[in-house]
């Protein structure tokens, strides 16, 4: 195993080394692969004026769902969602889709119910099902891949925005997993008309929460950042006891975070359709990852409280 196999409570398997690990050991070695592991999606040379993008995204019981509280439809509408949400952050369309399913015995007859949730997604944004795998397991997942085109002039990464970039969100942040998280609608047209107006210099979607995400995007950049408090678009679910804490930490919002540079912020509009966009801060050449107070104080932002692997 690549990280140590006696594991103590101070040293847990963290997401960012097992991709920081992948990177080193799965370089591409086909020029046609422009981007690999740490972006939402792969991005591959395809033609003159397009690229493919390939994403893969899983939702497993008790980990992003409790059947407790989530339908067979719903974790299905999902699991496909998830998927197109990354798609969307890099500025692309999703077009094909490989679906596979790990069903205890037990309920091996729910599968149409899953399905049906799939289809809803696919068919709301033109995706077909073009394969998969049905398998026996003891964890309830349903795992899907995910390709899509994006034209070459259109392509947003995580990786190039700089610093004095201005950070802007698309919707509210927070409570988003009582219910929002099941349906949620993927950011695509709505990424495609940001670009538009002018092309982001990074993005990326908001499943892990704002704290921890912001922070992804800043790293890939070379950047830190700074988010006004005061600015946080906050959902009308976000938890009444911090309502901070919640657009910081929930995580599942699947909004778009990105920068854009400073002499471009004016052309960012501040709705599109019913959807509203709100500066957040801003990037910073120190990489330092503070929250702006309206009094002028800043605090270092804390780890992010989701850990794939705790």
């Amino acid at each position: 195993m690549f990280w140590k196999e006696k594991e103590t409570e101070k040293n847990k398997m963290e997401e960012k080394q097992v991709i920081d690990w992948l990177k080193v050991h799965c370089l591409p070695k086909d020029v046609r692969v422009k981007t690999g592991i740490g972006d939402d999606s792969a991005v591959v040379d395809y033609d003159s004026k397009s690229y493919l993008l390939f994403t893969n995204d899983a939702v497993v019981e008790n980990v992003h769902f409790k059947l407790k509280t989530a339908t067979f439809e719903q974790i299905g509408r999902k699991a496909l969602a998830v998927n197109i949400s990354d798609i969307a952050a890099m500025g692309g369309i999703p077009v094909w889709a490989l679906v596979s399913l790990g069903l205890q015995e037990k309920r091996a007859s729910v599968f149409k119910e899953i399905y049906r949730g799939i289809l809803e997604m696919a068919n709301l944004f033109k995706v077909d099902i073009i394969g998969g795998n049905l398998s026996r397991s003891h964890t309830f997942f349903v795992d899907i891949f995910l390709a899509g085109i994006v034209e070459k002039k259109n392509l947003v990464l995580r990786s190039t925005a700089k610093p004095e970039d201005i950070l802007f969100v698309t919707g509210t942040l927070g409570g988003a997993q009582k219910e929002k998280q099941f349906r949620f609608l993927p950011r695509v047209k709505e990424a495609r008309a940001i670009i538009e107006h002018t092309k982001p210099s990074a993005m990326i979607d908001l499943s892990d929460g704002l704290a921890s995400d912001a922070r992804k995007l800043a790293e890939a950049s070379g950047c830190g950042f700074e988010i006004e408090v005061s600015q946080i678009p906050i959902s009308i679910d976000a938890s009444r006891k911090n309502r901070i804490s919640s657009a910081l930490y929930d995580g599942e919002d699947y909004e778009l975070l990105f920068a854009v540079a400073k002499d471009s912020e004016t052309k960012i509009p501040e709705r599109i359709g019913d959807l509203k966009i709100t500066k957040i801060g801003r990037l910073t050449e120190r990489k330092t990852f503070l929250l702006k107070y309206p009094d002028g104080k800043k605090i270092r932002i804390s780890k992010e409280k989701f850990r794939h692997f705790s």
